[in-house]
């Protein structure tokens, strides 16, 4: 008798998410002999299985007699586990790429077991939710790459599954009862106050005042510039000087956040304007992910109850290049207007529980949720998205005996132009840095390794008199 099948919906905010997977490596300096660790993480995958049964499943569009595709669904058989491949063993050392940050050009593109994006025709065949792979380093040390569809969670619903795994790993008698309420109803029932009382409001109104999304498909350009992605590593000493200089000029205190994040979407913009000088009369927009979670309510997802799909909302900062490109001019009260900017729209007054429930009601009645698109300019070297992971607790991760916790947490290299990504902190680090991967063209990310600014932000600077350096 065949396996019985689950079907369950996906939820509003999962549909507008790209057709990726969130891949990340795991890398432990330290573990016991290859088959043992292979078999108790497959053993505590085996676990999370069934606790978080549709992992195991793959994602379909839930289609209308019209071929319209409404929503899209996961579907899984009971008894099913996801395999851990082994890669076997690289040449490369550990020793080796450790002592270089360990880049993600140390490691094979073969050595992750999906794809980031799925080629295979989504009616047919469906998308795995998770795939997972090990290898080991020549010398010493582990990788581990695992992969969740973006359509399935975001990046705190990565850590959650993440933990999951590695507290079935650690403790084998681990118990865990994921909520019996999909996560469509878990959203509708936590915003239901705020979906009744924006119920009323037109599709063409709710398009207006978020203008993070659009009904107009981007024009993709004839030629597409070649992009490429680096991992750079940015100094904490100067952001916290930053941070001491800017304080007479702020609304309120600036965070690590709002800074790094100024001093990112202003040098790139000043290095796209040295390519394109009509640049400077344009309007360029930061767009930033922010986790509506506690947003939607303080209860809603707890650590006994994480919600694992997308609750993953858009802010939106608007400036003119010219004046984002002389930021360096005046870096600490030029910075300080711009953080004061950016603070503002992602506060809890721009993105509540209502902004989040509109944001529902745009979503769910769209015909096509492919018809939907993001409201900024994904090919114009014009605008920038960050994503923001530093307080992503992955370095927290433990798989007790079995491997520990990572020494390194790493993304594969991507191709994209106008994207940066703050990888978690290591918090326990005797001198801790914010690692960031920045997506650009290929020729304004040689510009960027040049500029002034940027190449001050990498250094570590001496511990006195530093201050004297920047002017204000």
């Amino acid at each position: 008798m065949a396996d019985p099948t689950f079907v369950e919906q996906l939820a509003p905010f999962d549909l507008p998410m790209p057709r990726t997977y969130i891949r990340v490596l795991f890398v432990f300096e330290h573990a016991g002999s290859a088959r043992p660790t292979a078999q108790s993480l497959q053993l505590g995958l085996d676990n999370l299985s069934k606790q978080v049964p549709w992992l195991s499943g793959r994602i379909f569009p839930k289609t209308t007699a019209q071929g319209e595709a409404s929503s899209l669904v996961i579907r899984w058989h009971g008894n099913e586990t996801p395999t851990l491949v082994d890669k076997g063993t690289l040449a490369a050392s550990y020793e080796c790429a450790s002592s270089h940050g360990m880049r993600a050009e140390a490691v094979p593109s073969d050595i992750w077991p999906v794809p980031s994006m799925t080629d295979d025709p989504l009616f047919v065949t469906g998308d795995p939710v998770f795939a997972s792979s090990i290898f080991r380093f020549a010398d010493q040390g582990v990788g581990l790459c695992v992969c969740l569809h973006h359509n399935a969670v975001d990046g705190t619903g990565f850590l959650e599954i993440m933990r999951l795994w590695a507290r079935n790993v650690a403790d084998p008698g681990f118990t865990f009862s994921n909520s019996t309420r999909s996560r469509s109803k878990r959203l509708s029932e936590a915003l239901s106050v705020d979906l009744q009382d924006t119920s009323s409001i037109s599709s063409e109104s709710l398009f207006v005042v978020h203008a993070e999304y659009s009904k107009l498909r981007p024009v993709i350009p004839e030629e597409i510039p070649s992009c490429t992605s680096k991992l750079f590593t940015v100094s904490m000493h100067w952001i916290n000087i930053l941070k001491r200089l800017m304080g007479k000029y702020t609304l309120k205190a600036s965070t690590t956040n709002t800074v790094i994040c100024a001093l990112i979407w202003t040098t790139i913009t000043r290095v796209r304007m040295q390519y394109n000088p009509s640049l400077r009369e344009e309007i360029s927009r930061l767009v930033m992910a922010v986790n509506g979670r506690q947003r939607i309510g303080e209860s809603f997802s707890t650590p006994e109850s994480p919600f694992f799909g997308n609750a993953v909302f858009y802010s939106l900062s608007k400036s003119l290049a010219d004046t984002l490109a002389a930021s360096d001019e005046a870096p600490v009260r030029s910075l300080a207007e711009i953080c004061d900017h950016i603070a503002h729209s992602q506060s809890t007054s721009v993105i509540n529980s209502r902004h989040i429930a509109e944001v529902y009601h745009l979503i769910d009645r769209m015909k096509d949720y492919r018809s939907l698109f993001v409201g900024w300019d994904l090919f114009g070297s014009r605008d920038l998205m960050i994503t923001n992971w530093a307080d992503l607790d992955l370095y927290g991760v433990n798989f007790g005996d079995v491997l520990g916790k990572p020494k390194f947490v790493r993304l594969p290299q991507m191709e994209a132009d106008g994207v940066a990504l703050i990888l978690p902190r290591q918090r326990d680090a005797s001198q801790e840095v914010l690692e960031i991967m920045v997506m650009l063209r290929c020729d304004h990310m040689d510009a960027l390794e040049k500029d002034p600014m940027w190449q001050t932000l990498l250094s570590h600077g001496r511990k006195d008199g530093d201050e004297m350096s920047i002017d204000s």
